[in-house]
């Protein structure tokens, strides 16, 4: 006979956790469509043909970036106070790729691209540290409450 806990059972499927997974979970797709996906489906052989498009070291190759950088946000704000390995392991594993993908084309730009490589490292470096921040919270041992 199996003894079905409704308060376990809320826990596990907490409406913040499952917001904050799917907003992590949003990011780190994000984050493989930019290194996998972008280059091969628009035909591009990567940010250095995107330099003529730029405007002031934005272009539309940018806004899953920051739309990554905006969800990996939400998905620590809405996580606050709540324990998540998933949430911390989808916003370091987004913050890696972000860092691997944008890091060899800092050097490649003109001075106007220059923004665009180094907003994006950036904010795989921000979406990292969150992840970490996460992980740490997660991890840590609860203080203990003694009832008299």
């Amino acid at each position: 006979m199996v003894k079905i806990i409704l308060a376990t059972m809320w826990d596990m499927a907490n409406p913040r956790l499952v917001i904050s997974t799917v907003l992590a979970g949003v990011a780190f797709a994000l984050a493989v469509f930019g290194m996998v996906g972008a280059n091969s489906i628009a035909g591009m052989s990567g940010h250095g043909s995107l330099a003529a498009s730029h405007f002031g070291g934005l272009s539309g190759s940018h806004i899953p970036g920051l739309i990554a950088l905006a969800s990996s946000i939400g998905a620590f704000i809405v996580s606050w106070r709540r324990r998540s390995y998933l949430v911390a392991g989808l916003l370091i594993g987004a913050g890696i790729l972000y860092g691997i993908h944008l890091g060899p084309f800092l050097g490649d730009h003109s001075v106007i691209a220059l923004y665009g490589p180094f907003i994006g490292v950036m904010s795989g470096h921000l979406m990292l540290a969150l992840g970490v921040a996460k992980a740490l919270g997660s991890a840590r041992t609860p203080v203990a409450k003694t009832v008299t």
